[in-house]
């Protein structure tokens, strides 16, 4: 029994040996994340995220960059190149109504409306299009109104607002189908995600991890 023993012992004392390495299983390597083009944005194969912290990290950088190009825009037709230089307030307020707005009727219209009338009829980029045209046809006669009220005052504020409405809207609709929406998807997909999403996974283990202990003792 002694002798049994002792041969037990060197058997564990033994190194691993190159031979038995390929009895042991091999872990398939993470898969690279895919890297997304311009047109990959246009006909939605780069999606816009499902989960809530991407939704709203999405929703953020969608409404910062509507309201920097919007902002601008009408800030130069209506006061020139002095807007430039005197009016750089106007972009918090306007992102922070923009802000509001989304989080208290925008959002739930647009899920409501967007798997009726539009995931059920339309793909690739008239998908795309028409979801665009969605998103700034619910914002847009607000956020009309609030900009002529910054810009120029109360006086004739409905004439000021609804006469340009139609030409805003469809300005608007280009930048974000054109401009903002694959900037924010490009950025999202082939810089946030890449960056974020191992660190983001290992945080979540190891909370899950520690919890668990405390729960279960």
């Amino acid at each position: 029994m002694k002798s049994l023993n002792m041969h037990s012992e060197a058997d564990q004392a033994l190194p691993l040996r190159a031979s038995d390495s390929l009895a042991l299983p091999h872990l398939p390597e993470p898969a690279k994340p895919r890297l997304y083009g311009y047109r990959d944005c246009l006909d939605g194969t780069a999606p816009a995220p499902k989960d809530a912290l991407g939704k709203a990290v999405f929703g953020i950088l969608m409404g910062g960059g509507m309201v920097t190009f919007m902002t601008t825009f009408n800030g130069l037709r209506h006061t020139g190149l002095d807007f430039l230089a005197s009016s750089h307030w106007l972009y918090p307020v306007v992102f922070s109504i923009a802000m509001g707005m989304r989080l208290l009727y925008a959002n739930r219209a647009v899920d409501a409306v967007a798997p009726r009338l539009i995931f059920p009829h339309l793909t690739g980029v008239a998908r795309t299009a028409a979801m665009s045209a969605l998103n700034v046809s619910f914002m847009a006669p607000v956020m009309a109104v609030f900009t002529a009220l910054l810009l120029k005052g109360p006086d004739n504020l409905v004439a000021n607002a609804w006469g340009e409405l139609p030409f805003v809207m469809a300005v608007a609709i280009l930048v974000n189908l054109l401009v903002v929406g694959p900037a924010v998807r490009l950025l999202y997909h082939n810089v946030i995600m890449p960056a974020t999403g191992a660190r983001l996974v290992q945080a979540t283990q190891r909370f899950a991890t520690t919890w668990a202990g405390i729960f279960t003792g």
